[in-house]
C-alpha cells in the first residue's frame, strides 16, 4: 500500500504543480472549445485575475502534496479546488473531461483513506477550542 499511496501522491501532486504554474504563465496553445456558459465563467475569471490566484493556490497544495509530511494540508487546500473542478466539467461542460476530475478525486480519496490518522480530529463531534494557561485563569 505505501506504494500506492506515493504513486497518488506523486501524480496529484504533479498534476495541481503543472496547473498552477500554467494558469500562472500559460504557455502552449490556449485553444479552448467550451460552451458558452463555461466560457463566459472563464473569461471572468481571466479578467479579473482569478486564474492566477487559482494558479498560486493549487502550486502550493500540489507542493505541499508532492513533499510528504505536509500532505494533509495540501490536500485540505486542493480538495475544494477539485469540487470546483468536478462541478464545472458535470455542469458547465456537459461531462467533457470529467474522466480527468474523476481521476483526481480517486488519488484524493486513496491519500484520505491512506492519511486517516492525521484527519481525526477533524472527523469529531466533540471539538473544544484550545485555550492558552492564562485564558483559562
Amino acid at each position: 500500500m505505501k506504494w500506492l499511496y506515493l504513486i497518488c501522491r506523486i501524480l496529484l501532486g504533479a498534476v495541481f504543480v503543472l496547473a498552477g504554474v500554467m494558469k500562472i504563465h500559460p504557455f502552449g496553445p490556449q485553444d479552448m472549445h467550451l460552451p458558452a456558459p463555461a466560457m463566459q465563467w472563464f473569461g471572468v475569471m481571466m479578467s479579473s485575475g482569478w486564474i492566477t490566484v487559482l494558479g498560486y493556490i493549487e502550486l502550493l497544495g500540489g507542493l505541499l502534496v508532492l513533499i510528504g509530511g505536509t500532505l494533509p494540508l495540501g490536500l485540505c487546500i486542493i480538495c475544494p479546488i477539485t469540487v470546483n473542478i468536478l462541478l464545472f466539467d458535470a455542469l458547465l461542460v456537459g461531462g467533457h473531461g470529467i474522466g480527468i476530475a474523476l481521476g483526481l478525486v480517486a488519488f484524493e480519496l486513496v491519500l484520505l483513506y491512506g492519511y486517516r490518522g492525521s484527519f481525526a480530529g477533524i472527523f469529531t463531534h466533540k471539538a473544544k477550542p484550545t485555550l492558552s494557561s492564562s485564558a483559562a485563569s
